[in-house]
């Protein structure tokens, strides 16, 4: 499985769909975020599995246990390859997520890349993930090492937060470029902007695709 997911942060139906034909051969996982799904609901999804290619559905769950439950029920039935849930649920709430069988994969997040934290807080609420039977946290680049260090190396790290040297950073606060966040462990990027706002969105995965590489040589 490639490391880059790319973020399908449009909110036209053949943009999304353009890109993913584009970006497939550096690309397995795309993400779908409230925006794009809200829009297009889940024939969407069926539309970008159809060739072969995962869906992360990003709309970070934070209800009540059971709703939460039957959310990532129908999740699962829609095929996704993994899902976000908001720690801040609590460890009940992931408990009941993490019950369902067969459930995809679920990625806790710790704290949201636009806003500043005290690392601690991460580390707790990715240790809380863990506990609960979550497969992974969402996190910036720069908490990498604390999860892994607490968690250990096979607790997944899904990192959005990229850019390369040469990108705005926009309104993310906590970033990383590609071969930082793959060298301080994280098994997952995702980019959105970086690439698909780029003049040539192709040109900017490749560009991406060669970091994570050189990365993990």
């Amino acid at each position: 499985m490639k490391q880059l997911i790319v973020a399908l942060d449009v909110k036209e139906r053949s943009k999304a769909l353009n890109l993913v034909k584009m970006l497939s051969p550096y690309v397995d996982i795309f993400k779908v975020g409230p925006i794009l799904f809200l829009k297009e609901g889940p024939k969407l999804i069926e539309e970008i599995r159809e060739d072969g290619n995962e869906v992360f559905l990003d709309l970070k769950f934070h209800d009540i246990p059971q709703t939460v439950r039957r959310s990532v029920e129908s999740a699962k039935e829609l095929g996704v390859y993994s899902l976000t849930l908001h720690s801040a649920g609590g460890e009940m709430m992931m408990k009941e997520a993490a019950s369902v069988s067969g459930h995809p994969r679920l990625w806790a997040v710790t704290v949201l890349t636009s806003q500043a934290t005290d690392p601690t807080v991460v580390r707790e609420r990715a240790l809380m993930a863990k506990k609960s039977g979550m497969d992974g946290v969402i996190s910036s680049p720069h908490e990498i090492e604390i999860i892994k260090k607490a968690c250990g190396s096979d607790f997944g790290v899904v990192t959005p937060g990229i850019r390369l040297e040469s990108d705005n950073k926009n309104d993310q606060q906590r970033i990383a470029t590609p071969f930082a966040a793959i060298r301080a462990g994280a098994n997952f990027i995702v980019v959105g902007r970086p690439i698909i706002e780029a003049a040539s969105p192709v040109d900017a995965a490749k560009r991406i695709t060669e970091e994570i590489e050189r990365a993990t040589r």
